[in-house]
């Protein structure tokens, strides 16, 4: 007599063994992929640049160290260039991330910023919707143009503000950033409504502030454009009064391609965003241009003092 075909009939003991196996495999094979998604979904790859000054390349690195404690495998280029050049780049994904300054970011996607920090970055985030962008929330501290004359230059010519240039920039000069013509914020089209200022000559001139310290000492130049928030002002120079409100809430944060912003990377930056007060700021920036500090070195002293991220 032949056996029952087990194609035909399975018993209740073969069908509760090949159950057990099925599970058995099941599990298996479950454990096998649930660490390879996990490491998969924490793996980031973040191409990080940074604009050209202090300031910036200290943002850059701080968020960058922040992102590769957390994971991601980031690399930085360094003072790739202002907003203009830096952008694009990370827009045409050359770039994956940069630090920039809301206001002015938003000035150069043709916005209007305010000096209310809440409704800039408001504006700016719908600004940069269908542009494949993003950004953290922003920081505290305000970093902006402002126009520095020296004590002696303050009192011979009677200036408080920036609108008293008005009647005597034909007889000035001005050193400023090379792309300060072009900035409606610096001496561009927004700052020519606002003010009308139409100097003798424009000297192209480091925004750091060192070589605008020496210029302005010795004459030079006689009103220089600095970074409220990062350059290294000269101990006599006095920040004339943006009476008109031309600058806005330039406040830090970090630009992102949309495809690098998971919940992950946005909780890391806007930690990092957090911690940095215009005091903090400050600081960094003059680390690296005044104290000539590495910005790698100054971004890991601060992520380590603010015990970040």
């Amino acid at each position: 007599m032949l056996p029952p075909n087990p194609c035909h009939r399975t018993s209740r003991t073969a069908r509760a063994w090949f159950a057990r196996v099925a599970a058995a495999l099941v599990a298996g094979a479950l454990a096998f992929l649930v660490p390879v998604t996990s490491t998969t979904a924490q793996t980031l790859s973040v191409r990080m640049a940074a604009k050209n000054f202090a300031g910036a390349q200290v943002l850059s690195q701080a968020y960058g160290q922040a992102l590769a404690s957390r994971g991601s495998h980031v690399t930085f280029s360094d003072a790739v260039g202002a907003t203009e050049v830096v952008f694009p780049a990370v827009q045409s994904g050359t770039f994956d991330a940069y630090a920039d300054y809301q206001g002015t970011l938003l000035t150069y996607l043709g916005g209007r910023p305010t000096s209310n920090s809440a409704k800039t970055h408001a504006a700016l985030v719908a600004k940069l919707r269908g542009t494949g962008l993003t950004v953290s929330d922003a920081a505290p501290a305000v970093d902006v143009n402002g126009f520095f004359v020296t004590r002696r230059t303050a009192r011979k010519l009677h200036l408080s503000k920036v609108s008293d240039l008005r009647r005597v920039a034909p007889r000035l000069t001005i050193g400023a950033p090379p792309e300060c013509t072009r900035r409606p914020l610096c001496l561009g089209d927004a700052s020519q409504r606002a003010y009308g200022l139409q100097f003798g000559d424009v000297v192209p001139i480091d925004p750091n502030g060192p070589d605008t310290e020496r210029a302005l000492a010795t004459g030079v130049v006689d009103v220089a454009v600095l970074f409220t928030g990062s350059s290294v002002i000269p101990r006599d120079a006095v920040l004339l009064r943006d009476d008109k409100g031309l600058q806005p809430a330039d406040n830090p944060v970090l630009v992102l391609r949309e495809s690098m912003a998971t919940p992950g990377t946005l909780r890391v930056a806007n930690k990092v965003s957090a911690a940095i007060t215009t005091a903090v700021y400050n600081a960094m920036s003059l680390a690296v241009s005044r104290d000539e500090r590495d910005p790698t070195e100054v971004a890991a002293r601060f992520l380590a003092e603010h015990s970040l991220p």
